[in-house]
């Protein structure tokens, strides 16, 4: 099937991607996909929940794109926040609880985003600003280990730029401990941060991420702590 494919998310054996303004779902072995939306706003950044049974995405059915949740098999869709500036998904807690997503809701400039997150509840709309200063990405490990994006924006808009903003990572190896920048003298710019451990076939924890500093963008991984560099 040709056609413009964006934004794939991958839980256990089955791929949902962005097609036409919609969400699709085909297997990791291929077939055909199934149309899970036929909306009239655009749809974006769709993420399975870590038992692949929900989708969270971006979409602006009522004007203002806000996070939406459905069924990961389709159905009707549950709007959670009413900011009118989700600007993208971020992640679900390991639990399946929480949806974070990145905005710049009562932030000063547009450019200023910040992470919030929303309760996956359709009885109790809950939104809270996650404490962890401005941020655009985030990716959890064992034990509440995380690593959290910086300027980490759509690498396509951004090639080789070396700038003050360029993308940067950093990372707390549990609950409540300190962050720390890895990857520091990388001259690249940094983005899609994805903490992938054992639960998913790794001998070790290991941060997946897109770098283009050898010319352009590749897919690398590091231990947690910045070492052992591995373009994939």
């Amino acid at each position: 099937m040709q056609g413009y494919y964006r934004h794939p998310t991958v839980q256990g054996d089955r791929v949902v991607f962005v097609s036409e303004d919609d969400l699709w779902s085909i297997g990791l072995q291929g077939g055909v996909p199934l149309r899970l939306t036929s909306n009239l706003g655009e749809i974006e950044f769709p993420l399975l929940s870590p038992d692949g049974s929900q989708i969270a995405f971006v979409a602006r059915d009522e004007g203002a794109p806000d996070i939406y949740v459905m069924d990961a098999a389709g159905g009707p869709a549950q709007r959670l926040t009413w900011q009118g500036d989700a600007m993208q998904t971020a992640a679900w807690s390991p639990d399946g609880e929480w949806i974070y997503f990145v905005t710049s809701a009562r932030q000063p400039v547009r450019g200023s985003t910040v992470l919030n997150r929303v309760r996956n509840s359709p009885s109790r709309f809950v939104v809270e600003e996650v404490p962890l200063g401005r941020a655009s990405a985030i990716g959890f490990g064992p034990d509440g280990a995380m690593v959290l994006g910086r300027n980490t924006g759509d690498p396509a808009r951004w090639k080789r730029y070396r700038g003050g903003t360029a993308g940067r990572l950093w990372v707390s190896p549990g609950a409540g401990e300190q962050f720390n920048r890895i990857l520091p003298d990388l001259d690249g710019n940094l983005a899609s941060p994805m903490w992938i451990g054992a639960d998913q076939g790794l001998a070790d924890e290991r941060i997946f991420l897109v770098s283009d500093h050898e010319g352009c963008g590749n897919i690398y991984s590091c231990l947690p702590s910045g070492e052992d560099l591995t373009r994939h």
